[in-house]
């Protein structure tokens, strides 16, 4: 579903884009006068944009100002980078906003699939494919609910959708240290709307990759110790609830089976989860 509405500011030739980008029903008013903006915007959100705003939470503006662009939304801020370098600034500024409206949520940094009514979470650090095998999961008939970021309903151990268009690191097919991992190319995945969920899912299994190269696809249980600690690690919010975020993370990780996994093909890694219990 796409939504864009356009407007003339002050009476002049300039163009105003106005998206609403919906989350849990609720929707995020944005606003440029940047076509590059716009069009970034309605690719990146193209399943998650509404007509209208019924619930809105706010609004954010990403306004040319002569020497970049400016933001205005929860922070202000000027940007006078190339306009291509400060995607991933935008995206964060849109999930700042949901975050900040929704402290009642979890949120992980993990991508997240769904298979027969169970979500399967991958979390931890940048550059370790969760990207990656979250889409290969897709190709073999999982549905998609996340690439990078996982709303959980901390009372329910329950993953709602948040399906911004997934991107993949391109790997050279070496070793590479860690800064020079975060610098790779990331390619953007289709996923056809019919293959993503949209219901909120009960978690079915927490998996913590690691990437390795030339190693063998391995799957190992994590102790719930461990697995807390990780979890702890990888809640963005965690301010938002300290005490509260540690209890639900113990329990998550002694309730909900959780794996490690180390691996090099992210194909043969992806196929270990189909006769996963």
């Amino acid at each position: 579903m796409t939504a864009s509405r356009s407007s003339t500011a002050n009476g002049d030739a300039t163009r105003i884009s106005e998206l609403y980008i919906e989350f849990d029903w609720q929707q995020l008013t944005v606003r440029t006068d940047a076509t590059a903006i716009s069009e970034f915007l309605l690719d990146e959100y193209s399943a998650m944009l509404v007509p209208e705003p019924t619930n809105a939470i706010g609004r954010l503006d990403f306004m040319s100002n002569g020497t970049g662009y400016s933001v205005r939304g929860i922070r202000q801020m000027d940007y006078a980078a190339p306009l291509p370098y400060l995607f991933d600034s935008i995206k964060a500024e849109v999930l700042l906003q949901f975050i900040s409206v929704r402290q009642d949520l979890m949120w992980v940094h993990a991508g997240c699939v769904e298979s027969a009514g169970k979500a399967l979470l991958f979390a931890g650090p940048s550059g370790n494919g969760k990207s990656t095998l979250v889409t290969l999961l897709c190709e073999r008939g999982w549905r998609f609910l996340s690439d990078d970021i996982a709303p959980i309903r901390m009372n329910l151990d329950e993953v709602l959708p948040f399906p911004q268009m997934p991107r993949r690191r391109i790997h050279p097919g070496r070793e590479l240290a860690a800064d020079e991992m975060r610098l790779l190319e990331r390619e953007p995945v289709d996923v056809e709307l019919e293959r993503i969920q949209r219901n909120p899912t009960s978690i079915g299994g927490i998996v913590f990759p690691v990437f390795r190269e030339g190693a063998a696809p391995q799957l190992e249980r994590v102790p719930a110790g461990e697995a807390a600690l990780k979890l702890i690690r990888d809640c963005t919010n965690f301010a938002d609830h300290k005490a509260a975020a540690v209890s639900r993370a113990v329990a998550m990780a002694r309730t909900i089976p959780v794996y490690g996994l180390t691996y090099s093909a992210g194909r043969d890694a992806a196929a270990l989860f189909d006769s996963l219990d």
